[in-house]
């Protein structure tokens, strides 16, 4: 007999691998929760690689709330991230196709393109 087995309608969010810069992981914060985060996922996080400690996070886009409409929001999640060529930026690709690049040094993330064009990007330190 072939049974049908229940699915997840969503996949869990994808693995995307830390970069490692100068001494700083920087790597999805998938705990932001517990670190004074307000949504599931969009979190970008620096950690000393020597040490373990968190130097900063920073909500790199807005996950929009459904909770008014009665639905629990889901997280949105980063799908990739690579060290730009100048090493002072980080390229985020989102799993809904929005593309951002963080600045280190500001600590400061800017919409680059993608459906989301209101560019809703914020710091949270």
């Amino acid at each position: 007999m072939n049974e049908d087995k229940p699915s997840p309608s969503r996949p869990s969010p994808p693995a995307v691998e830390p970069i490692v810069h100068r001494g700083v992981r920087y790597e999805q914060d998938m705990q932001a929760y517990r670190h004074g985060g307000t949504q599931s996922g969009g979190y970008l996080v620096a950690v000393d690689q020597a040490n373990g400690e968190r130097l900063w996070v920073l909500k790199v886009y807005e996950v929009p709330s459904q909770d008014a409409a009665g639905v629990s929001t889901p997280g949105r999640y980063f799908k990739s991230m690579r060290l730009l060529p100048d090493g002072r930026s980080i390229e985020i690709h989102s799993e809904t196709g929005d593309r951002y690049t963080v600045d280190l040094r500001k600590r400061a993330a800017t919409w680059t393109s993608g459906p989301d064009s209101r560019g809703e990007a914020q710091d949270r330190q």
